[in-house]
């Protein structure tokens, strides 16, 4: 081009090249005499012409009447291959005709008066001439997928594949955009910062050409359906990861808020995607995630702890009962720093609860309101464990353990309230509530430590004893309840070589390579949800009336809250509709 590269030339020089009638001729001059000052002159500005960050091996332009777009971009991504989606007609001529123009004019920029950062090297046969059927988005979405199947589209090592959406009718556009967002492309654009008022036309040498974010990219859609999916099944800490952490101090921030945390377009003070507050939001789901993710693994006292920091305040609807009333009393060895120091100090504050400090009146068997906490959230954990985590062995387990737990615990709810008899080596019998404090005390600990369902069992059913070894021997006085067979008709109600069925297959499960299968595990299930019915009803109603009424409306807060509950907990209004749900 005559005269030098600057504004006020380039803008003469443009309204000359309007000027022209006949577009061929004027489309092969702009090539030789403004297209590679268009871009020199874009070029002084770091932002105006990013491209993408690999080589481009196919790329794909949406084509529409205007071709100098379109050779702009060519020129500045470098493609090796180039797909044209073309429309039926143009202005009365077919879409390959056009296509086949459009294909020359990018063939000879080879040899255009271009710098070697804008010259395209394109062969005959690195074209791939689309023609739709139909200017539908579908049409467009299916075209370009076939395009992109094919053998000679595949990108080599280090190269990416683009779709270009700056030409062509909205809804071939559209098809494309999608296409892109689908498959993860590269989507790019041709912008302009000046328009003509008389010509409706851009300054060519005013373009900015870059990405446009996908959709699903920018706002982490995809993840978003999967922390969802994770929180659904109770998946809290991998759905904690996927929300990852904001920008810091030599960090880019990773996951869901590093992409809420970054500008959608590259210049140095961009605005963020979204606001402080709404990254605040996402910060409070995560903390709420946490708090689950500490209650599902019955760290009690920090999933409390968690619960009374959130500011606002947290309604009571989403935190399980369980958190308010056991994180109270639970063991917290969270601070401890070494595993050893951790393991002694869980034990000896568990033992303290479960034994009673300083004495047994202030054991958790003699604290109503928590045990009935503990065995609903329990047995609720179990049911989880069958039906969100498939999870079959460790379900039985638990159930075996629950049921276990549930035999001594109206064992030693007896003893706290004086309806077992104790005989000592001598043979003498008194109340448990005529024994010395010393007496109750280690006497307790010894009940409170003693395993074997069986034993315990045929105790509670009546007419036996059960050895406390070196304390005496209990047994259940008149005015106790006594234990109705809830296991009667159940599926696992069976012996098998004089041992019953239930109890072998825990052992078996512990200590073997025993299999367990969905149906044992569900009838596991049964088996104990009858067995806490029968100690809440006929054992902890019995000794601490009332206490059933008193949990109404709290003790059924045995899961976490619906998904829709926590994003309406936590704000989070910036998500699609369909991921609010």
């Amino acid at each position: 081009m005559g005269g030098k590269c600057d504004i006020d030339n380039l803008r003469e020089q443009t309204y000359k090249f309007w000027n022209k009638h006949n577009y061929e001729d004027y489309i092969q001059q702009y090539i030789q005499q403004l297209l590679g000052c268009e871009l020199k002159m874009a070029a002084q500005e770091p932002d105006r012409l990013r491209g993408v960050d690999q080589p481009v091996h196919t790329l794909a332009l949406t084509v529409g009447e205007s071709f100098e777009p379109l050779l702009q971009v060519v020129c500045v991504l470098k493609p090796k291959r180039v797909v044209l989606v073309l429309n039926t007609l143009y202005s009365k001529m077919p879409g390959v005709d056009h296509g086949t123009r459009l294909k020359g004019y990018m063939l000879s920029l080879k040899q255009a008066p271009l710098s070697e950062q804008f010259r395209p090297n394109l062969a005959d046969d690195s074209f791939d001439l689309i023609e739709l059927p139909k200017d539908t988005p579908t049409h467009v979405f299916r075209a370009l997928r076939e395009a992109f199947q094919k053998q000679e589209a595949q990108p080599p090592a280090g190269y990416t594949n683009v779709v270009d959406i700056t030409g062509a009718k909205k809804s071939m556009v559209v098809g494309a955009f999608l296409y892109a967002a689908h498959s993860g492309l590269p989507i790019t654009y041709v912008d302009f910062d000046e328009y003509d008022r008389d010509w409706h036309r851009p300054y060519g040498f005013t373009c900015r050409i870059g990405t446009v974010a996908n959709p699903y990219e920018a706002f982490h859609l995809r993840d978003w359906e999967q922390v969802r999916r994770l929180y659904e099944s109770y998946s809290f800490r991998n759905a904690r990861v996927l929300l990852g952490s904001e920008p810091g101090s030599g960090s880019q921030g990773s996951g869901i808020l590093g992409a809420m945390s970054q500008t959608l377009d590259a210049t140095a003070n961009g605005d963020s995607l979204f606001e402080p507050c709404d990254l605040e939001k996402v910060q409070r789901l995560a903390k709420l995630l946490k708090m689950y993710e500490e209650w599902e693994n019955g760290n009690y006292a920090v999933a409390k702890q968690m619960r009374d920091c959130f500011d606002p305040p947290l309604p009571d609807d989403v935190v399980p009962w369980s958190i308010d009333v056991l994180g109270l009393i639970w063991p917290n060895v969270s601070a401890v720093t070494t595993a050893t120091a951790a393991a002694q100090q869980l034990l000896d504050k568990h033992l303290k609860l479960k034994h009673g400090d300083p004495d047994p009146t202030h054991s958790l068997f003699n604290q109503p309101e928590p045990l009935l906490a503990y065995v609903s959230d329990e047995l609720a954990k179990i049911e989880r464990l069958i039906t969100k985590n498939e999870d079959y062995r460790s379900a039985y387990l638990r159930a075996a353990a629950l049921d276990e737990f549930l035999l001594k615990a109206r064992l030693c709810i007896a003893w706290l309230k004086g309806s077992l008899d104790l005989t000592d080596s001598g043979g003498s019998s008194k109340k448990v509530s005529n024994l010395s404090n010393t007496e109750q005390s280690e006497g307790f600990k010894r009940l409170a430590d003693h395993s074997g369902a069986e034993a315990m069992r045929e105790v509670l059913l009546g007419g036996k004893s059960l050895d406390l070894r070196g304390c005496g021997k209990v047994k259940i006085v008149s005015g106790c309840p006594s234990l109705n067979k809830y296991w009667d008709g159940k599926a696992l109600d069976f012996t098998h070589n004089g041992n019953r069925g239930f109890t072998k297959l825990r052992g078996e499960a512990i200590h073997t390579h025993l299999y367990l299968p969905s149906s044992v595990a569900e009838a596991a299930l049964e088996w104990v949800k009858a067995a806490v019915e029968e100690f809440i009803q006929n054992w902890l109603e019995h000794f601490y009336p009332g206490t059933v009424a008193a949990a109404k409306g709290k003790n059924d807060r045995v899961a976490a809250p619906s998904w829709s509950r926590l994003v309406e907990v936590c704000d989070l209004k910036f998500l699609p509709p369909g991921l609010r749900q």
